[in-house]
């Protein structure tokens, strides 16, 4: 199952919250792109992580995040997702662990520069990854 979090954010300061989360992504060592409302977050080597699989360097692994928002009524829903590598790139169970790792660490940054903004109302975490 997709690993996905949801961030419950203040619908007036969506905006706010959306340049808060591309912020601690680039933080956290991530190229982030923005294009129609939607960032995309990438790091690491997909050639490496292709290529070595496990050996490859933690900091070299490719990972890539796709973060949205969804506007309903009054309530606006950052949902940030791990987007599927496929085999080639997965490294076997030490690289499934190390994308799980780096996961958690990169949605608390994520969720730590949204409340230190004060933008956050809630946090919500769906699927496995």
């Amino acid at each position: 199952m997709e690993a996905r979090t949801e961030y419950a954010v203040h619908t007036g300061d969506r905006k706010t919250a959306m340049e808060v989360a591309g912020a601690a992504l680039r933080r956290s060592g991530h190229e982030v792109t923005s294009t129609g409302g939607t960032i995309t977050a990438t790091s690491g080597s997909r050639f490496l992580t292709t290529l070595l699989g496990a050996l490859v360097h933690p900091s070299r692994q490719f990972r890539r995040y796709e973060l949205s928002t969804t506007v309903s009524g009054t309530s606006t829903t950052l949902s940030m997702r791990a987007v599927a590598h496929g085999t080639a790139v997965a490294g076997g169970p030490i690289g499934a662990e190390r994308r799980r790792s780096a996961w958690r660490q990169v949605t608390a940054n994520v969720e730590t520069a949204l409340r230190a903004a004060g933008v956050l109302v809630g946090r919500t975490d769906l699927g496995h990854h």
